[in-house]
């Protein structure tokens, strides 16, 4: 049904559109990451003084490392907790990751320091940084590693501690601010926005779309346990219509018997009550046959929208409570529909309005024709109730067969189960929604043809 799935799509259209991963995994995933990052560190410290006999300032660099080694253990304590139950909300841990990446801009930043700054060619992994923000975190925490980024190698290009290797390149911080300088910032700043902007924009759209992949998971599962629902029903419907239709024509029998004035009254009551359940029953099952598919099949014929409410309100119990809203030119368009199991579907909806309203207070029945661009054609019902509303545990489960919120006897939960059954299978769709300040809205849309 389309009220489970628009119920997550609504969940989804309400969060933040740039939100980021709130798995515990992502913060793990990032700890892994950074540990190759300071083993890579301590390579290129080590091989850089050992191998190329280049004087660095060690101390300072190694201390810089033993805090980025603190701050990753401290992450992966956080990130362990979480994973075991100890659970942090989304954005709380975007927060902790955020500080964890400015963290280590600002390490970059002090290692590039010490090692000759901006003319260090290792300058460029302020682009890793960049890049794992724009995938792990919401856009605007992204936008703050890129602005970040960008004054740490403003910062470099203005001071940093000198190391002979580097003198005499344009990019040395004793170099003048001309042309290459300024080229060289601009173009960074520019890279560093544009990758951002592209790497935030992928890591949303696959975030959407496995947001997508497990709602459609989720809906074939229900599909697939409703159709085995379907199905038990008739069964149950065809077998027990027999010895029903037997004992009705036993009662049919005894009924004649006991019209003699020597029966007493307490009998004659009696059995009139086994005759009103037997009917009951019979009711009930001829709607499980009718929602497993008996009367979805009904042959199409030419019938006025007008003809199908009139069928479907003359029918109910409280047809004057029901307040009926259509323009002429929609009443009179005549569409190919199954009147008989439409009335029906359409009765179910109604009443449940009725019974969550209170008695004094109506249902309001708007209708209307809908075209779409492409030139197809649906008439859509909306049912307002003026009810306590729905709850999300409800709007979640409703539509589950023998899932009901009114009293013990007065509902068995199929009504909407049977209802969305024949209107998707004339390819309809029909959705809830809560109305403000009180109320549930119930949208159906059934297709016509093109104008």
């Amino acid at each position: 049904m389309d009220s489970g799935r628009g119920a997550i799509d609504q969940v989804i259209q309400e969060r933040e559109p740039d939100e980021g991963s709130g798995d515990p995994t992502t913060a793990l995933w990032l700890t892994q990451l950074r540990w190759i990052a300071i083993a890579g560190q301590l390579i290129a410290i080590g091989f850089v003084r050992l191998v190329l006999d280049i004087p660095l300032a060690i101390p300072q660099l190694l201390m810089l490392v033993l805090l980025m080694i603190a701050s990753n253990i401290a992450l992966w304590i956080v990130a362990k907790r979480s994973a075991n139950g100890n659970s942090i909300r989304n954005r709380l841990q975007s927060q902790i990751l955020g500080a964890v990446l400015l963290f280590d801009v600002a390490i970059l930043t002090g290692l590039l320091y010490f090692t000759g700054g901006a003319a260090n060619p290792f300058i460029l992994f302020y682009v890793a940084n960049i890049a794992v923000a724009g995938v792990v975190l919401p856009r605007s925490w992204a936008i703050m590693i890129s602005a970040a980024s960008v004054l740490g190698c403003f910062l470099l290009l203005n001071t940093a501690t000198p190391v002979g290797v580097f003198a005499g390149s344009p990019y040395e911080h004793g170099a003048t601010w001309g042309v290459t300088k300024w080229a060289f910032w601009i173009s960074f700043a520019t890279c560093s926005c544009v990758l951002t902007y592209f790497v935030s924009q992928l890591a949303l759209e696959v975030r959407l779309r496995d947001r997508r992949l497990a709602i459609a998971e989720k809906d074939k599962e229900r599909a697939q346990r409703l159709e085995a629902l379907a199905t038990l029903a008739a069964g149950a419907g065809h077998e027990l219509a027999s010895p029903l239709s037997t004992i009705a024509v036993i009662a049919g029998e005894l009924s004649r018997t006991l019209n003699k004035p020597e029966i007493p009254e307490k009998v004659k009551r009696d059995f009139g009550l086994i005759r009103e359940e037997l009917a009951h029953c019979k009711d009930i099952l001829h709607r499980m046959k009718s929602g497993a598919g008996e009367a979805a099949a009904e042959r199409l014929h030419p019938v006025t929208l007008r003809e199908i409410i009139e069928e479907t309100i003359d029918a109910m119990r409280e047809p004057q409570r029901v307040e009926l809203r259509m323009e002429k030119a929609v009443a009179e368009f005549k569409a190919m529909l199954p009147k008989q199991a439409l009335s029906q579907a359409l009765r179910n909806l109604l009443q449940n309005g009725l019974d969550a309203s209170e008695p004094a207070q109506a249902v309001i029945l708007n209708s209307n024709i809908e075209r779409n661009p492409n030139g197809a054609q649906s008439w859509q019902l909306i049912i307002d109730d003026q009810g306590a509303g729905l709850s999300d545990e409800v709007l979640r489960r409703i539509g589950e067969p023998f899932f009901t919120t009114k009293e013990v006897g007065k509902g068995m939960g199929m009504g909407v189960f049977l209802t969305r059954n024949v209107i998707q299978g004339i390819g309809g769709s029909i959705r809830f929604e809560r109305r403000s300040p009180c109320g549930t809205r119930c949208i159906v849309e059934i297709p016509i043809g093109e104008s």
